[in-house]
């Protein structure tokens, strides 16, 4: 995302990060602008006493593409140290809004605040909104029921919490629990030959047409918005064969090794059928298998966007698990 920027006085500074992980863009105070005419008022620096507020103007104006939000919040430390903050917190700098950023400050310190030209009095943070559509229903009742129903303002009191967290991860357990038996359902569908019976120099099919005895089934669903997007199982390529049998097993390749040998793997079948079908961005979503992710398909997941990931608990560990915690993705067990 690029955003052009406008300097209305040629010292006005531009927005900076402070830190290379910093999300926070910080934001200079130039001069102080009247809040009704939005015109320049005086020049800095200005004191604030206890109980008052000022608009300092930043002399730049932010051209925000649609449709990011642009959220003006308070500097940390200036909020904790000297108890000034924004009277507005947090502001919105609107996609179509082609005036000055301005930031409105006010003491609630018992000691005059000092603001001077240059000074880092607030940060920007950037997301992208969603914006929605909004539908009327007959009435209240057929709004989607919650268990805290009408309660506002202090419901939740201030002690133990009786609803929340342990009520949302149960629900998330159970819908985990259920893309799980799709993934294993898809699993079925695995034509690989790792571990299959053979009778007589053939390999033995059982009623549905499954290799008997096949040791390596894998299926994994990839979900958005509790609903299944995508799924894929590992399968065959030109690499093995039931005349030549199993890739992996003639070559002696132990598991989790090797792995760009033998059949496509059911996350890459998952992803792959994904883009195929020219489904939506994958961003946000979760990835639910019945094994371990290997190191060259948790690296592919990692730079697909996927938020989540849900596996059974030890089965078939091959150390892919920390490359996706360390790339932030989040691991549930089931």
């Amino acid at each position: 995302m690029v955003i052009k920027y406008a300097k209305l006085f040629p010292d006005a500074k531009v927005v900076r990060r402070a830190s290379a992980g910093a999300i926070g863009f910080d934001v200079h105070a130039y001069h102080v602008v009247d809040r009704i005419e939005r015109e320049h008022l005086t020049d800095l620096p200005i004191t604030i006493k206890q109980g008052e507020s000022v608009l300092i103007g930043t002399g730049i104006v932010l051209a925000v593409p649609f449709p990011w939000d642009c959220a003006v919040r308070p500097r940390s430390g200036i909020a904790s140290k000297n108890l000034v903050q924004l009277l507005n917190s947090p502001g919105t700098l609107d996609p179509d809004y082609r005036g000055e950023a301005g930031i409105l400050m006010i003491n609630l310190n018992t000691v005059p605040f000092i603001i001077n030209k240059g000074d880092r009095v607030a940060q920007l943070i950037f997301t992208k909104a969603e914006i929605p559509n909004f539908m009327e229903v007959a009435s209240v009742s057929v709004l989607p029921l919650t268990n805290r129903n009408t309660g506002g303002f202090g419901s939740t009191g201030v002690g133990e919490i009786l609803l929340g967290d342990e009520e949302y991860l149960a629900e998330q357990k159970k819908w985990d629990r259920y893309f799980m038996k799709a993934a294993i359902a898809a699993s079925e569908l695995s034509d690989c030959l790792r571990g299959a019976d053979k009778l007589d120099g053939k390999y033995v099919r059982d009623a549905e047409g499954r290799y008997c005895g096949a040791i390596r089934r894998f299926g994994c669903v990839i979900v958005k918005d509790r609903n299944i997007i995508s799924q894929g199982f590992n399968h065959r390529n030109i690499e093995c064969s039931e005349a030549g049998g199993c890739f992996r097993e003639r070559e002696g390749l132990k598991s989790g090794r090797s792995n760009d040998d033998g059949c496509l793997h059911a996350e890459e079948a998952a992803i792959q059928n994904h883009a195929n079908s020219g489904g939506p961005s994958l961003q946000g979503t979760s990835l639910c298998v019945n094994a371990e992710p290997c190191k060259k398909c948790a690296k592919f997941i990692s730079g697909c966007g996927i938020s989540a990931v849900i596996v059974p608990l030890g089965i078939y560990p091959t150390n892919g698990l920390p490359l996706l915690i360390e790339a932030g993705i989040e691991i549930r067990h089931v």
